[in-house]
């Protein structure tokens, strides 16, 4: 059994404007995580990848479908319940400056989660963890005082995925978690993301845009369009054998770090007849 289980979700939004026609964000999207694995979301704006993320966390409810994380069927926890669960599931965001309180010092961001789900932990135990977690992602303790503010963008997201880790999740939706950084510095992040990975076992759904981000740090990559995964494939597969026209679309757009090769664009028509071409086994 996979340690994520996303079976027929469906998630539809209200019309933005009176009149207008409600939002199909997903529709009926099945996909698994297995322990260990990473598996990315890619697709253009608008296909449904933060909407599949956030629902894996249920940060948003869903209209109908199951999530299961590590056997525990979240869509119908109670409060308490999820509450508790939410230890083994955790997110980082693509803006690492605003999901951080700018009011609040690093060591204070950071402790947020095991104040949380670890109430009889003490002052000083907690501040241990916090020093040892900060250690792990590349902080150094004496930024444990300082605002978000006073750092950098790098340091930003680091302070991000530290409080994302600090309760030993099982399972972590990181949305974008590089976009917003200089090239230099998302190598520095992505290798930390491995390391974390390859440490604890983590499955992480890793959604992205960035082809070349995916193609690195990705086992297998689920292809969304209009709210449908139209392909899953492990990643080198996907990249040298895609199987649906929008996923050749995909990678006839990414540029080259060489420019002065050129991909010839294959443009889509918006032709879904095979809804789903899945290859390879994600057990």
């Amino acid at each position: 059994m996979s340690l994520v289980e996303i079976t027929d979700v469906v998630k539809t939004f209200a019309a933005r404007q009176r009149g207008g026609d409600p939002v199909r964000a997903l529709r009926g999207v099945s996909l698994q995580v297995n322990e260990g694995e990473t598996v990315a979301i890619i697709g253009e704006s608008g296909s449904g990848k933060s909407t599949l993320g956030k629902a894996a966390l249920r940060l948003i409810d869903v209209d109908s479908g199951s999530i299961r994380i590590d056997g525990d069927e979240i869509t119908t926890l109670e409060t308490r319940a999820l509450r508790a669960k939410r230890a083994d599931m955790q997110v980082v965001f693509q803006e690492p400056f605003e999901s951080l309180n700018p009011r609040l010092a690093i060591g204070a961001i950071i402790a947020e989660p095991l104040q949380i789900h670890r109430p009889e932990l003490g002052t000083t135990e907690i501040r241990k963890q916090v020093l040892q977690v900060m250690d792990k992602v590349g902080l150094p303790a004496a930024q444990a005082s300082r605002l978000p503010g006073e750092l950098s963008g790098g340091q930003q997201q680091r302070v991000g995925i530290a409080r994302a880790i600090i309760s030993r999740p099982r399972f972590l939706v990181l949305d974008e978690p590089t976009s917003s950084l200089d090239l230099s510095i998302r190598a520095q992040v992505l290798a930390l993301l491995a390391e974390l990975q390859e440490e604890s076992r983590m499955a992480y759904l890793f959604v992205s845009h960035d082809m070349h981000t995916v193609e690195w740090i990705s086992d297998r990559i689920a292809v969304m369009y209009l709210g449908e995964i139209v392909e899953t494939a492990p990643t080198r597969q996907l990249f040298d054998n895609p199987g649906h026209a929008y996923t050749r679309t995909l990678l006839s757009a990414r540029l080259s770090a060489d420019p002065r090769e050129r991909h010839a664009y294959k443009a889509f028509a918006g032709d879904t007849t095979v809804r789903q071409v899945s290859t390879g086994d994600a057990s």
